[in-house]
């Protein structure tokens, strides 16, 4: 069902392209409004901000060449760490989340 909405939600972005920067300015932006929502969050709310950031992540990965498809996404955290994993491994070190500094 996730993987559903996220390709539904990367098919209804935009499709100009955009420079690296600007998606690592996006992926950065929707990361730190993932984990600055209060856990007590509206469900729809943060529906939206995973779907904002797993967007972004992808759209990144692919300008890098990463193989990343929303269908992988059965299990978003588990592959949201995978493409985390695989942009560090190209030097870029994502902010870090609250529950990592926790």
């Amino acid at each position: 069902m996730y993987s559903e909405l996220l390709s539904w939600a990367l098919d209804e972005g935009e499709e100009r392209q955009r420079s690296d920067d600007l998606l690592l300015a996006e992926l950065v932006d929707s990361r730190v409004r993932l984990h600055a929502a209060p856990s007590a969050a509206p469900v729809a709310e943060a529906l939206a901000r995973e779907l904002s950031y797993d967007g972004a992540l992808i759209r990144l990965c692919e300008s890098l060449e990463v193989r990343a498809t929303p269908e992988w996404f059965d299990s978003p955290r588990r592959e949201r760490a995978r493409l985390e994993r695989e942009l560090l491994r190209r030097g870029i070190l994502l902010p870090p989340s609250q529950l990592q500094d926790a």
